[in-house]
């Protein structure tokens, strides 16, 4: 009977011992990637007005030809050098199908000088890029792997809808579902088009200094919604 009792003993505290592992560890398996690598989340409603504390995870940059940055809850990009881009991608999202929208300001640079918004971007180097100059012009291309632009319009295009010049508001949106893009300044439709080489990507916000050098441009309210 003592042996008994023993072995009985020995199964209880080896089920107590069971029951307080499991106790240390989630019942459901979780979604943290094995690797510990950065995966871009899904599609989803976003929002970002750059407050302190709040801001989203923008990829910020300075080098020699400009820079990215927050400040005064906005997201500043600077363009240092004649003929360049600089841009700030949102690192750690993914959109399909979206409304886009963000306010933007010319605050320095030549009005030729553009600006604008970036979308279904991808590692590769590939994206769409809307983007609207200080004299009135506007212009949607896609970029491909290699470096090459192709224009999905004949030519940058006048509009009456922007707002021209510095320091002056322009709302920029834009509605992709599937191929069909549509573009608009100031809730004004500038133009709808289709093109299917892109179904998904990050979000960006880009300036040009097409014209000249030391171009600033700011933005605040970037907004996407999903429905």
């Amino acid at each position: 009977m003592s042996a008994l009792r023993c072995r009985s003993c020995l199964w209880l505290v080896l089920f107590a011992g069971l029951l307080l592992v499991g106790c240390g560890r989630p019942l459901l398996p979780t979604t943290d990637d094995p690797t510990g690598a950065d995966v871009p989340e899904p599609s989803g409603p976003f929002r970002d007005e750059f407050v302190p504390g709040r801001t989203a995870n923008w990829l910020l940059e300075q080098d020699g030809l400009g820079s990215t940055a927050v400040a005064n809850e906005q997201l500043v990009i600077t363009v240092a050098a004649p003929n360049s881009i600089q841009y700030a991608t949102l690192t750690d999202r993914t959109f399909g199908d979206f409304v886009l929208e963000v306010d933007a300001w010319q605050r320095g640079g030549a009005p030729e000088s553009s600006y604008g918004v970036l979308f279904r971007m991808q590692d590769d180097g590939q994206f769409y890029r809307f983007d609207i100059t200080g004299n009135g012009l506007y212009m949607i291309e896609r970029r491909a792997a290699d470096g090459t632009w192709t224009r999905l319009l004949r030519e940058w295009t006048p509009t009456a809808a922007i707002n021209q010049g510095l320091n002056v508001a322009n709302r920029l949106k834009v509605i992709a579902n599937g191929s069909d893009l549509a573009f608009y300044v100031n809730d004004i439709l500038l133009t709808q088009l289709s093109d299917s080489s892109l179904s998904e990507g990050r979000i960006g916000l880009d300036a040009g200094s097409f014209a000249g050098n030391a171009l600033q441009v700011s933005f605040d309210n970037v907004s996407v919604t999903t429905e």
